[in-house]
């Protein structure tokens, strides 16, 4: 028979350990509240990150015709591309001559004029072309013939200029000399320099 003196340490001995066990249930909830907010934030996350991806996904649909259409530019482009060079190429052409015409207009002193201009372009000794520019044309005498030469070697788009004939004429009733000078240009130099190359 238990003796009545075991009755109250038993007792005790019960009521902790149903604290203890109270105690664990609740960190036991608390630990299952924790996890399921922990799985509610993860969720709430991987639906926003779905639903983002979702828009992105319209989005890109969206711009699928504006990316096609900047591929068919960029294929278009390449495809152009030789086109846009040999017109770079005519430009720099041109430019040459038109720059060489304003340089003989500066050239020619008073009572010059220019009455042929002919070019061919030779190989040198470099291997590099250069365009053989003959002038041909009447002035007033010999001096003035000589000054047009002058001129023309103190333009850095020339590199030799000389002095084919003279000979005289008559232009109208009036006493001339006809001429004939050879300048050489440098092909080279005016794709490296075309804004400037003949200025002094």
């Amino acid at each position: 028979m238990p003796s009545i003196n075991m009755i109250a340490p038993r007792r005790a001995e019960m009521q902790s350990l149903e604290r203890g066990m109270h105690r664990l249930l609740l960190v036991f909830l608390v630990e299952i509240l924790a996890a399921l907010a922990i799985i509610g934030v993860f969720s709430a996350e991987t639906m926003s990150t779905k639903g983002k991806i979702s828009d992105l996904g319209v989005e890109l649909a969206k711009l699928q015709p504006v990316v096609r259409k900047i591929e068919f530019y960029e294929k278009a482009s390449v495809s152009l591309q030789p086109k846009l060079q040999l017109l770079n190429d005519a430009k720099d052409h041109t430019l040459k001559w038109y720059q060489m015409l304003q340089t003989l207009s500066v050239a020619m002193p008073d009572d010059t004029w220019l009455t042929r201009i002919a070019a061919a372009p030779q190989k040198d000794s470099k291997d590099s072309t250069v365009v053989l520019v003959n002038l041909n044309g009447v002035s007033a005498n010999q001096n003035l013939v000589g000054e047009t030469m002058l001129r023309l070697n103190s333009y850095r788009g020339f590199g030799k200029v000389d002095l084919h004939y003279t000979q005289k004429a008559l232009v109208g009733k009036r006493e001339a000399i006809e001429f004939e000078i050879g300048a050489g240009l440098k092909v080279s130099e005016q794709k490296k320099g075309a804004n400037n190359q003949w200025r002094n």
